[in-house]
């Protein structure tokens, strides 16, 4: 075989190994928190030996850092694409993109929901690094996104930290109790029809008085 094919087989094996892990990871983590999430059961899930692991991250901090690494960057795929868009329908179709973007993100992506509020409601080392690294700089760009909508006289003029934090908290919930609220009353919020409503309802409640 040729000695560059070779190599890149590798390369491609140990990535391909790499996100097997971080995919477990992820789950557990967003499961069951930091401190009770193993090494063994992250590799067991994983398909592979806990030996692997270590190689791989050497730590269950390490493994956790490139986990959080891991959904920011799935995050980050999905919405920079729209954060700068000023698409033909203006202001307004932009902002209702961006919310639709980050619903259906959480939706797909509950363990990205999970960790970050578990982390937040815990000070600590793993909190200041997250800020530090993660959501800090999401945190200034959220409030700085929400003040252009206000400038555009979509949104009221309110403190922008405390209006991002709720609309954040609306586009996070009802993917959360999606299944029990199908469970109860047959109504699924996580359908495509849902979460355009849920987004058209949002913007009806943020409509600045005339």
């Amino acid at each position: 075989m040729n000695p560059s094919r070779e190599l890149n087989l590798r390369q491609q094996q140990r990535d391909s190994t790499r996100e097997q892990i971080l995919i477990a990871a992820t789950t557990v983590f967003a499961s069951q928190g930091f401190e009770a999430a193993s090494m063994a059961e992250i590799a067991a899930l994983a398909g592979h030996k806990k030996a692997l692991l270590q190689y791989h991250f050497a730590t269950k901090h390490n493994l956790w850092r490139h986990t959080v690494a891991h959904l920011w960057a799935l995050r980050d795929r999905v919405l920079p694409r729209y954060l700068d868009d000023d698409s033909a329908g203006g202001a307004e179709a932009s902002f209702r993109k961006v919310l639709r973007a980050v619903l259906s993100f959480n939706h797909h992506h509950p363990e990205w929901v999970a960790l970050v509020f578990r982390e937040s409601a815990q000070p600590g080392e793993r909190l200041t690094w997250l800020i530090d690294h993660y959501l800090g700089q999401d945190i200034s760009q959220g409030t700085e996104f929400i003040q252009r909508a206000q400038q555009d006289g979509l949104l009221p003029s309110v403190s922008p930290l405390q209006l991002l934090h709720l609309i954040s908290g609306a586009l996070c919930y009802t993917q959360l109790v999606a299944p029990m609220t199908l469970q109860a009353t047959g109504t699924d919020l996580a359908s495509n029809a849902a979460m355009d409503e849920q987004v058209d309802i949002l913007l009806r409640l943020l409509q600045p008085p005339n």
